[in-house]
């Protein structure tokens, strides 16, 4: 039928794609709102495809750098990653350092070959032998024949395969720096011909039948005879990897990935394997894509003999790829987006190939040598573990937060049994998630989390229209988060990961999800009057949905002046006097979640000091050898100042007040995401905010002008009964404060940062040991 048959067959061009996606939307019914635009222009595609429709864009990831010591790359090198999978440009870039530390990682491209198989059918058994034979002594004529169809290739074997009547036969070529399939092709159709034309008169040579490819060459496919010929560049790449590195940046020891390797050649081997590798099929793929590769290839190219040995303290990794089937001219790597990543790797044009095949196994290597790490030190699972469920659930998606799901909410909030949500509108996304939401989506990834903007209507009793300016904060369950924390710290090591596998499930973040909710729905007014307007609230336990629709925020940035941080700590001040010396109060109504004792502290020592240990070997220019002291000493006299700072008046804290959960309209400051809000010393807050407001240069008088408005301000909003501390007693609560910020939470934020930047956090460490050390001063210590 003509109405099956799709419009513009042959033309190259945007009025022949327009007319393509309009015929498949009236044949579907489906959406292709992201396919009307794309930045490739179709008039470039001929050849390379048929039937433009669109195109589909890939995230590209930065691995490396890699620093090489090969025959064709001598330096430092970030390769392109184009994947969606979770962990593979982390895990190739943990592996790339691991190899730089160890001097780098030397490559050499062996070969480059391309081959042609085609079959020739005769009428016996002696007939393809006697062909054989022939065929044996033209090669000059078979070159002469090669060199009429292309420039590039060049014959450089022949080799002959019979099966009784039938004759196979391997053409290889060299195609310098195209992939050389259509090259080969073009080359062994034009000695086919020639074959026949031939012999035409040659009944006793001449084949019955010829068939241009036989299945020989294993075009696209893992074969033997590839492995061992080769099929693409071949190429290789070794690193011999000092004991302390592997120790330092993979958390194992090379025995134990010699041993772990040994028992997985065994379990390839009964698995009739070819080749003997863990996943360079990642990293192939990956730099296929973002290099205009032809995709198919992925398969044979990802062939890889991989072996570990230690050799006394050193671990020697060695990687074959016998089939990597690659280009630089030719194909998809013209296309601009890929032509531009072969520019960042210097592989553009010709000369490209072989330093592309260097670059691709030296990345395949690191990647490797990263996986096997994972794999016997534990990590790799704790990297790729979803928390355990024993129902569907049934999650909250983007496209539920429509009117059904906010009215009753809107309606409870807002004491208005009569509201009606007349409009939700999507607003644009707003830049960057909190912390512990990022730390929810890697603990669980299916369900919606994050900061929702929207724009809602509403009308009440038949009144006016409102509209107003929303977000919907769907938050992560607080098991989610510590999930997340898991598995960062799996990425620090067995210590850290240990560690945290014991002394996590004490930490802020259990019940995260419940507790900024429990804060909302209190009634106090010298809490709402710190919170965001809030619109509504929504629970649902069985769909795993808790968000807060509240009024959206104007975020503002850049410094804070004293004046600021004094009006951020009058406005948190009354929330710290109304429940001063009322912790045991609060703890007993249980809308805190929390048990409230700080023994947690204490008995987590093990925590805290595999941290310390491995940020000071990860992130030494944070982290010095000096500051590593001071933070094992805390650790180790915990006991001692946690039972002091424990006999200090007591209050609800929101325990992660900084600027990035504040927000300053003119003389209104605004505090959000109380998820890990407790009861501590009131001074808890303090220590964070001038951690993260004032600077490395701070005197002693900066400080006790803050600690003086701070207290000043708390005992104005304390009850009758409770006990505000002098100065003396005040300075020295801040300091406990901040010696428990340093350890704890400071040395979390830390850990994460030697796997996904904190930019904010360079500057805290700073100021925090310097405002530590302004104490220690005036203590004596």
């Amino acid at each position: 039928m003509t109405d099956d048959a799709i419009p513009g067959r042959g033309r190259y061009t945007e009025q022949a794609r327009a007319a393509r996606l309009a015929w498949l939307l009236a044949r579907t019914g489906a959406t292709l709102d992201s396919a009307a635009h794309t930045a490739i222009e179709a008039a470039s595609l001929t050849g390379n495809l048929e039937n433009f429709a669109g195109s589909v864009e890939v995230p590209v990831g930065l691995a490396g750098p890699l620093q090489f010591r090969g025959q064709g790359v001598q330096e430092a090198v970030v390769a392109p990653m184009a994947t969606t999978e979770g962990a593979l440009v982390a895990s190739a870039s943990r592996g790339a350092r691991a190899l730089s530390l160890a001097g780098g990682v030397s490559t050499r491209a062996l070969s480059q070959r391309m081959s042609r198989a085609p079959a020739f059918e005769f009428d016996d058994l002696a007939g393809a032998a006697r062909f054989s034979r022939w065929l044996g002594t033209r090669r000059p004529q078979l070159e002469d024949q090669v060199r009429l169809v292309s420039q590039h290739a060049r014959l450089v074997a022949v080799d002959p395969y019979q099966i009784g009547r039938y004759l196979h036969v391997r053409f290889v070529f060299e195609t310098a720096d195209a992939a050389g399939q259509n090259m080969t092709t073009a080359a062994t159709w034009q000695i086919c011909t020639w074959l026949n034309e031939v012999l035409a008169d040659e009944p006793g040579l001449r084949p019955r039948n010829t068939l241009l490819e036989g299945n020989l060459s294993s075009d696209k496919k893992v074969s033997s005879v590839s492995l061992l010929a080769g099929r693409g560049t071949r190429v290789t790449a070794e690193c011999v990897i000092p004991g302390d590195v592997v120790a330092s940046v993979l958390k194992t020891t090379p025995a134990a990935i010699a041993r772990g390797h040994r028992v997985a050649v065994i379990g390839a081997q009964q698995a009739g394997m070819t080749g003997y590798g863990i996943n360079a099929a990642n990293v192939i793929a990956a730099l296929f894509v973002a290099t205009g590769q032809d995709i198919a290839c992925v398969h044979e190219s990802a062939v890889s003999v991989l072996s570990f040995d230690s050799d006394g303290d050193d671990l020697i990794a060695t990687l074959l790829l016998p089939n990597l089937v690659i280009g630089t001219v030719g194909g998809g790597t013209g296309l601009p987006d890929q032509r531009d990543w072969l520019g960042v790797l210097g592989c553009r044009g010709e000369g490209g190939t072989a330093r592309l095949a260097e670059i691709i196994a030296g990345f395949a290597l690191a990647l490797d040598v990263s996986t096997a790490s994972a794999l016997v030190s534990g990590q790799f699972a704790d990297a790729h573990r979803r928390l355990g469920r024993a129902r569907r659930v049934d999650w909250l998606r983007a496209d539920d937060l429509g009117p059904g799901l906010l009215q009753p909410a809107m309606a409870e909030r807002l004491d208005s049994p009569r509201l009606r949500v007349t409009d939700v509108v999507r607003a644009p996304a707003m830049v960057g998630d909190g912390i512990s939401t990022e730390l929810g989506a890697l603990g669980e990834r299916r369900k919606l989390t994050g900061v929702i903007p929207m724009t809602v209507s509403w009308t009440e009793d038949d009144g006016p229209r409102t509209t107003a300016e929303l977000v919907a904060k769907a938050k992560p369950r607080g098991e989610e988060i510590a999930a997340g924390i898991g598995r960062i710290a799996s990425l620090c090591g067995p210590e850290v990961s240990s560690a945290w596998e014991t002394w996590g499930g004490g930490s802020d973040f259990p019940a995260a999800h419940r507790r900024e909710l429990a804060v909302f729905r209190r009634p106090e007014g010298v809490l709402t009057s710190l919170l965001p307007v809030c619109y509504g609230i929504i629970e649902d336990e069985a769909r795993e949905a808790y968000v807060i629709l509240m009024e959206r925020l104007d975020i503002t940035t850049g410094p804070w002046s004293r004046t600021d941080v004094d009006r951020a700590l009058r406005a948190i001040a009354p929330v710290h006097g109304h429940w001063l010396g009322r912790d045991q109060q609060i703890l007993a109504e249980g809308w805190l979640y929390r048990d409230g004792t700080t023994a947690h502290l204490v008995k987590a020592r093990e925590l805290w000091e595999a941290l310390v240990r491995h940020n000071a070997a990860e992130l030494p220019e944070l982290m010095t050898p000096q500051r590593t002291r001071t933070a094992l000493a805390a650790a180790a006299e915990a006991e001692f100042w946690v039972q002091e700072m424990d006999a200090m008046p007591r209050t609800l804290v929101h325990n992660d007040f900084n600027p990035r959960n504040i927000s300053r309209q003119g003389e209104r400051v605004t505090a959000y995401d109380w998820e890990l809000a407790t009861v501590a010393v009131p001074q808890r807050d303090l220590a964070e905010l001038l951690a993260f407001t004032l600077t490395p240069h701070s005197t002693t008088d900066e400080v006790d002008h803050h600690l003086e408005v701070h207290r000043a301000a708390v005992a104005a909003a304390a009850g009758p009964d409770a006990t505000v501390p002098q100065p003396e007693q005040w300075r020295r609560g801040y300091g406990l404060a901040l010696r428990e910020m340093l350890l704890s939470r400071l040395q979390l934020y830390t850990a994460a940062h030697s796997h996904r930047e904190l930019p904010f956090l360079p500057a805290v460490l700073d100021t925090t040991f310097h405002l530590w050390n302004l104490e220690a001063a005036r203590d004596g210590e």
